[in-house]
Formats: C-alpha cells, sequence, structure tokens
C-alpha cells in the first residue's frame, strides 16, 4: 500500500504567489487524461521483473541491461571505474581540454550548468581553484524554489561564482508543467528542456566555447551502456536521453507559440556551428561519487542539507533539494517502473560502498513507495490547475497496471526488491 510522507518533509516557506489563473486545461488534454498509456510498450520494458544482485535497481529502468549473472550495467560500470579506468590518464585528459579554452583576459573561459546543488557546484569550484578556470555558472530556475535551494544557490554564487539565473514566465511554465505531465508523465520536462538548452544558449552570446556539465546519468546510474565512455551527448542522444525523445518543438502543436517557447529553445543549427562550442561531463575525467562532492561543498562552499530532515520518498537529505514539485517526478516513476528515489539512492549508495545490500533493501521497502505529502500535493495542485478528479486521473493515466493491484490510494505493488 502507498504511505504518505509527513508534511515536515516539506520546508515551512509560505507559497501565495499562485494568484493568476492558468488558462483551462484544453480539451485534447483532457481527452488525453482519459486515455490509459500502455507503459511497457512505450518504454519497450520487460514483463519479468527482476532485481541487481549487487544493488537494488529493477529491470524496469528504462534502457538499463543485466548480464546474466544477474547484475546490472550500472553496477559493471562501477566496477570497471575502480579497477580499469586510469583515472590519472582522464585528469591529463581533464587538463588538455582546459589548457585548450583557458583565458587569462579576465573573459569566462567555462561555463557549468549549476543548480546550486552539491554536484554542479563541486564541478565549478573544482575548475576555478584547481584547474585555474573561470566558470560562468548558468541556473535555469527551479518549478517552485524551496528555501534551502535558493539558499544553496546563494552559498554556492558568495562562494566565488558569477551566475546567471534565468526564471521563464510563471504562467507559460505552470501550463508546460501541466501539459508535460500529461502528455509524459513527468512534471519536469520543461525544467529540462531549459537546463539542456539556456547553456547553449548563454555560451553562444557569451562567447563561450566550453560547456561542463555534471556525470553521465546513462553510465552512472543505469541506462543506455553504448554511451557510458562518452565525453559528451550527441545532439541525438541529447534528445533521447535528456529529452525523453520530446523536443520542445513538438508543443506548438499543442497550442504554445513561438514567443511562449523561445526561452526553451537551443540555438539554431547554424549558431551552434559558428560558435564551435563543446560540452563534456565532468564525470568523464573525474571519478564521480555523489556524496563525495556532498561533503567537498560542505567543507567548500558552505552547502547545506535538508534542514528538515530527509527528503520525500527516500533516506537521503542532501540532494534534489531545490523544488517544492520535486517529489512528484519521482512517484511518477513509482507509477510507471515501480521504482522511485529510494531505489535510486539506495543503488548509487551500495554502490559507493556506503550501504550493503540488506540495509539498502530495508530502506527502500521503506521509503521508495512513500507518496507525496499533502503539502506537496496541494502545490502541485496549485501550480498545475489540477482539480482533484483530474489528478486521481492522471495518476491511473500513468500508473503501470503489471506493476500495481488496485488504484488510488488502496494501490500495491506487486514487486518489491529482496
Amino acid at each position: 500500500m502507498i504511505s504518505y510522507a509527513g508534511d515536515k518533509q516539506i520546508g515551512q516557506m509560505n507559497i501565495d504567489y499562485f494568484s493568476a489563473e492558468l488558462t483551462p486545461i484544453s480539451d485534447n488534454e483532457i481527452e488525453l487524461l482519459h486515455e490509459k498509456v500502455d507503459i511497457d510498450s512505450r518504454y519497450a520494458l520487460p514483463n519479468k521483473v527482476n532485481y541487481c544482485k549487487e544493488c537494488v535497481i529493477s529491470n524496469q529502468r528504462p534502457r538499463i541491461l543485466f548480464s546474466e549473472d544477474g547484475t546490472c550495467n550500472s553496477c559493471k560500470y562501477w566496477h570497471k571505474k575502480s579497477n580499469k579506468i586510469n583515472w590519472k590518464d582522464r585528469e591529463a585528459e581533464l587538463r588538455e581540454l582546459c589548457d585548450k579554452y583557458r583565458r587569462s583576459d579576465g573573459h569566462h573561459d567555462v561555463l557549468v550548468t549549476s543548480s546550486g546543488g552539491k554536484d554542479s557546484v563541486f564541478v565549478a569550484h573544482l575548475l576555478k581553484y584547481k584547474y585555474d578556470m573561470n566558470p560562468l555558472t548558468v541556473t535555469w530556475a527551479p518549478l517552485v524554489y524551496t528555501d534551502i535551494g535558493f539558499r544553496n544557490l546563494q552559498a554556492s554564487i558568495h562562494a566565488g561564482f558569477d551566475n546567471i539565473l534565468c526564471t521563464p514566465n510563471g504562467l507559460v511554465q505552470r501550463r508546460l508543467v501541466r501539459h508535460s505531465s500529461i502528455a509524459i508523465g513527468d512534471p519536469f520536462q520543461p525544467f529540462v528542456f531549459g537546463q539542456v538548452n539556456l547553456p547553449l544558449r548563454v555560451a553562444c552570446e557569451k562567447g563561450i566555447h566550453l560547456i561542463m556539465d555534471g556525470e553521465n546519468g546513462e553510465a552512472e546510474y543505469g541506462g543506455d551502456p553504448s554511451v557510458e565512455s562518452n565525453t559528451s551527448f550527441s545532439s541525438d542522444e541529447s534528445s533521447k536521453f535528456w529529452l525523453s525523445d520530446f523536443p520542445v518543438e513538438n508543443l506548438y502543436s499543442h497550442g504554445f507559440s513561438h514567443e511562449e517557447l523561445e526561452l526553451y529553445l537551443p540555438p539554431d543549427q547554424t549558431t551552434l556551428k559558428n560558435n564551435h562550442i563543446e560540452r563534456h561531463f565532468f564525470s568523464y575525467y573525474y571519478n564521480w561519487r555523489p556524496q563525495d562532492n556532498y561533503y567537498y561543498c560542505m567543507e567548500n562552499t558552505n552547502f547545506a542539507c535538508n534542514p528538515e530532515g530527509r527528503s520525500e520518498g527516500t533516506f537521503s537529505k542532501y540532494a534534489s533539494l531545490d523544488d517544492h514539485i520535486d517529489p512528484f517526478h519521482y512517484y511518477f516513476s513509482l507509477l510507471k517502473f515501480g521504482i522511485a528515489r529510494a531505489t535510486s539512492d539506495a543503488a548509487h549508495e551500495i554502490r559507493e560502498g556506503l550501504l550493503d545490500r540488506n540495509e539498502a533493501i530495508a530502506l527502500v521497502r521503506r521509503y521508495d513507495a512513500e507518496a507525496p505529502s499533502e503539502r506537496t500535493k496541494s502545490i502541485f495542485l496549485k501550480y498545475t490547475g489540477f482539480n482533484k478528479e483530474q489528478y486521481s486521473l492522471l495518476l491511473e493515466r500513468w500508473r503501470n497496471v503489471r506493476l500495481w493491484d488496485g488504484n488510488g490510494s488502496d494501490a500495491q505493488l506487486k514487486y518489491q526488491v529482496e
């Protein structure tokens, strides 16, 4: 049965600024709400549920592969990181890359996509203070800032970084969040559009030719193994892995104008080509360990964890802290794939050697199926404009019937890690 997070898991910020009413939900969106999505076909999921013998991830995570011995490709990659990758050689490649783009005229020479969270701030800080670069950090604002998220962004800026914070038209973004929740079962898609495309636009405008992202999630957390050794994604790979094969341009046919979508769009291909921009994953060059990044930022940039304790849907308190809508990103994952935030956190902490599998199983079984708190739900409904009936239809549209018995608050997952 679904459990519910306590309201104390969300900060006490008074969110009273959603006064302007959204345009009504469209007839097409209403029709979609009444259509059940075939999750298995959409994501090419295997029918039989299996769990990695080393971590707690299941084969229901899209694109993940399991070897014959029952180990997921992400765990295999972490073994490779520990035993086969020469990190001194990779660092030499990073230094060569920095040497290629480093400037001495005071101009920014690398753009770092940064939320103010532990991972992006870790990347920016190392580039500046270890590799003598001059980063410009660029932030696409969360949908609904949390107190701790905004506080950590300010802490990162005051640790010595120039920052551009882009906050799009709130009414447009609320409509986009509502539509993406219906169309692809993820309220975060508009944020992803901005997070992926804004750095390209700013780099072109500022004459910066190197963009540094954090980790390659396909390799680190489980996904398509063919790109695990990539230093970056091609445009096709970006569309597939970052944009879920749902480009911004799709929205023109759903009532959004070019004026409304302009901030979300990438630069045109001619502009990109003329600016000769390289985009790289820092995790290719550096042995990526999320908890180490957290401790580094605590010590060097005054980063703070969740003051309310663990985050909703998990046991951790140091990741993805900046958005009140964040729990719904993971909740839709739970509905579609039977795995959510606690599974993700526990899996990488096993790989980092921070948890043994039995500890991780206990944490996943306790927290993974935790629904967003009533406070978070009320924020989501106010933000998107869904009424309670539409909200229920939305959840059932994306619930994978192969993985769940029943619906609504009485629904039960058929499978749990053991």
